[in-house]
This record gives structure tokens, C-alpha cells and sequence, in this order.
């Protein structure tokens, strides 16, 4: 590997997510295949963790939570949280349910996840991961922000009132 090549991944978990540098040495150590990691998406994988799960950066080295892919977090959080077993902490690191661990969501075959954290079946998971990926997908196809898109009806009621202002 090129230096310049560690050292942007490095760059990426110092000063973008903000770990120290012995936190750094222990995820070097303990998952050297981030090295090989685009370092954007390694960011992403990291914020997602922290502000969507609600994850701290020693449980992060602790889980070696950045050796899974992007898919494999957001596919068993996003299912676990639409079954109501998981909740993205407040402020304050509160939840209203008490969350799995990450070595349970993520340290342990599918099968073992779906029967001891997720309480579901194979079936429901794999429609699921299919919807999850239509959902994320209809995400990166669509230019306007959800919020600022007008459903049809609110269209409707627009053209009624410029219509009644003739």
C-alpha cells in the first residue's frame, strides 16, 4: 500500500470521526482491511453508526463494527428499529427500550441474529433486505428532497386556488 494511501484512511478516523490515536492504533490492528476502504465511505459507515444507532467511538473499536459493510449494519438496524428492539438514543443516551448489543446484531450469523436478537424468521428478513433496497434505491434516483416534493393532493389544491384567484 501507498503512504499516502494509509494515510488518508488514518486522516479519516483522527480528524473526521474524531477517534484518538489509540483508538486508531486498535482498529488498524484489530480490522486492518479498513486500509483498503474508500475513506468517504468509511466516514459514512462511521456516522451512521454514531448518529443513526447512537454507537460511541469505544464501542465502535470494541465490536470492530468497521469491518461489516455498510449494508449489513443499515439492513439488521433498520429491521431491528422497525420491529421496536431498537431505538436511536436521545441526547442524553436514553432509550426507551433497552437496545441489543452490537456484538448481537452484528458479531453473529444471520441465522443466530434472527433467532436470538430479532425474534423473526429468514422469510420476513429477506423481504425486507428486498424492500430495504427498493426504499434506498428509489432514495438515490429521486433529484428532489422528500420534504419539498408536493403530494398530489397538496398539487391539487394549489391549481384550485390559482384558479379561483382568476
Amino acid at each position: 500500500m501507498h503512504q499516502r494511501d494509509i494515510d488518508s484512511i488514518v486522516g479519516v478516523l483522527k480528524e473526521k470521526c474524531l477517534f484518538t490515536v489509540q483508538q486508531v492504533t486498535k482498529i488498524l490492528h484489530r480490522c486492518p482491511y479498513v486500509l483498503q476502504e474508500d475513506p468517504g465511505e468509511l466516514e459514512y459507515k462511521f456516522q451512521y453508526a454514531y448518529f443513526r444507532m447512537g454507537v460511541k467511538h469505544a464501542d465502535v473499536v470494541r465490536t470492530d463494527l468497521l469491518q461489516y459493510s455498510i449494508t449489513k449494519i443499515k439492513q439488521r438496524h433498520v429491521f431491528l428499529e422497525r420491529l421496536g428492539r431498537y431505538q436511536t438514543p436521545d441526547k442524553k443516551g436514553q432509550t426507551q427500550v433497552p437496545n441489543p448489543l452490537l456484538k448481537d446484531i452484528l458479531r453473529v450469523s444471520e441465522a443466530e441474529f434472527l433467532a436470538r436478537t430479532a425474534y423473526s424468521s429468514a422469510e420476513e428478513f429477506e423481504v425486507f433486505k428486498k424492500l430495504l433496497a427498493r426504499e434506498e434505491e428509489e432514495k438515490s434516483e429521486s433529484p428532489v428532497p422528500d420534504n419539498k416534493s408536493l403530494s398530489l393532493d397538496e398539487e391539487e389544491e394549489e391549481e384550485e386556488e390559482e384558479e379561483e384567484e382568476e
